[in-house]
C-alpha cells in the first residue's frame, strides 16, 4: 500500500524555526576573544555589548564572560546587561553615541525605549574618553523603567547619569559617580512624575564626589536619595523649576559633606502651595563642613528635626524653621 506524505508538517517545522531564530536568543554573551561576526552565543559569544544587544530577543540579558572592554551602546527595547561579580567590564570607548538633540554631545549609552520596557545595567565601568561626554544617557519621548545597579562612572564633563523622559522611573542603587560635571541629572521636562506619586528618579546607597553638582533635577522631577554619600562637590544639589514644572528633592539617611555649597534652589514663581517651586528636604542625615545654600525665586526647604548639622553652614547659619 502506497502512503501518501504530506509537507505541512514539514514546512510548518521550518516556518517555526525561522520565526524563533527571528525573534532572539533568550541570553547572549560576549567575551574578550569573541567576534561581532559570531551568533552571540555560549559557544561563540560576540565581541561588544552592541551586537549582542542587537541579537537577543526584547525582555533578555546579555552577560559579560570576562574581564575587557565592551564599547559603546544603544538600547531600543527592555533588556538586562549583567556583569557577573569578579569582571570587570570597561566601557571607555573614544568616539561615543551622538545624543539626539544634543549638538555635539555623546554618550556611552544612550537609552531610548517605550513606556512598557525595563532595562537593567548591572555591574558596568563606565570612563571618559576621548570626545565623549557623558555616561548613562536616557533621551525618550516615552517613559519605562532603568535600573542602573552596581555601576561606577567617572570622568565626564557632563553627567554621569542623565533622563530626559516622560513619566519615567530610574532606579540607581550600589553606584559610585565621581570626577563628573553633574552625578546624577534628571531633567524631566513636561510630564514627569513627582516623588510621591509613581515615576520619578529613586536612588538608595550611592557615593558622588568630586564634582561640579553632586544632583541636579530640573522641571517637575521627584528625586528621593537615600543611605548615600554626597560629597566634595562644588555644589550638592541643584534643583530648578521651570514654567509650569516644579522639582523636588528629598534626602533620607544621608551623609552630605564638605560640598562647597550644599544646594543651589532656583523657583521660577509659586509657592509650596502651588506650582512651580523647587524643594529641598532633608530627615535623618548628616550635613557636615558644607557651605551655605542659595535660594531663588519660590522655593522650598525642611527639615524634618532629625538632621544633624555641624562644621557648616546650611542657608545662613542654622535650619530653617522647622
Amino acid at each position: 500500500m502506497l502512503r501518501r506524505v504530506t509537507a505541512w508538517p514539514l514546512i510548518v517545522l521550518v516556518l517555526s524555526a525561522f520565526a524563533i531564530s527571528n525573534a532572539g536568543a533568550q541570553r547572549t554573551f560576549v567575551a574578550s576573544d569573541g567576534a561581532d561576526t559570531n551568533p552571540c552565543t555560549l559557544a561563540a559569544p560576540c565581541r561588544g555589548f552592541q551586537a549582542a544587544i542587537d541579537a537577543v530577543a526584547a525582555g533578555g540579558e546579555v552577560v559579560a564572560m570576562d574581564t575587557a572592554g565592551y564599547g559603546a551602546m544603544e538600547i531600543h527595547k527592555s533588556v538586562s546587561v549583567i556583569v557577573p561579580p569578579g569582571v570587570h567590564a570597561g566601557l571607555s570607548p573614544s568616539a561615543g553615541i551622538p545624543l539626539p538633540g544634543y549638538p555635539g554631545q555623546f554618550g556611552v549609552v544612550l537609552v531610548d525605549i517605550q513606556d512598557t520596557d525595563v532595562v537593567v545595567l548591572r555591574g558596568l565601568n563606565i570612563n571618559q574618553q576621548g570626545t565623549v561626554t557623558g555616561g548613562i544617557e536616557w533621551i525618550s519621548t516615552h517613559g519605562g523603567t532603568v535600573y542602573v545597579e552596581n555601576v561606577v562612572v567617572n570622568g565626564f564633563p557632563k553627567e554621569g547619569v542623565y533622563v530626559q523622559a516622560p513619566a519615567a522611573t530610574l532606579i540607581v542603587k550600589d553606584s559610585v559617580f565621581r570626577n563628573n560635571g553633574v552625578g546624577i541629572y534628571g531633567a524631566v521636562a513636561g510630564g514627569g512624575r513627582g516623588f510621591n506619586n509613581p515615576g520619578g528618579i529613586l536612588a538608595d546607597h550611592l557615593r558622588i564626589e568630586n564634582s561640579g553638582t553632586g544632583v541636579r533635577a530640573l522641571s517637575e522631577v521627584g528625586l528621593v536619595l537615600s543611605n548615600s554619600e554626597i560629597t566634595s562637590n562644588d555644589v550638592g544639589f541643584d534643583v530648578q523649576s521651570t514654567t509650569g514644572h516644579s522639582s523636588t528633592v528629598r534626602v533620607d539617611r544621608c551623609s552630605i559633606t564638605r560640598n562647597a555649597s550644599i544646594f543651589t534652589l532656583n523657583g521660577a514663581g509659586g509657592g509650596p502651595g502651588g506650582t512651580p517651586y523647587a524643594a529641598w528636604e532633608a530627615a535623618a542625615s548628616i550635613l557636615n563642613y558644607n557651605g551655605p545654600g542659595t535660594k531663588t525665586g519660590a522655593t522650598h526647604v525642611t527639615s524634618y528635626g532629625n538632621n544633624s548639622l555641624e562644621f557648616g553652614a546650611f542657608f545662613g547659619s542654622t535650619f530653617p524653621p522647622q
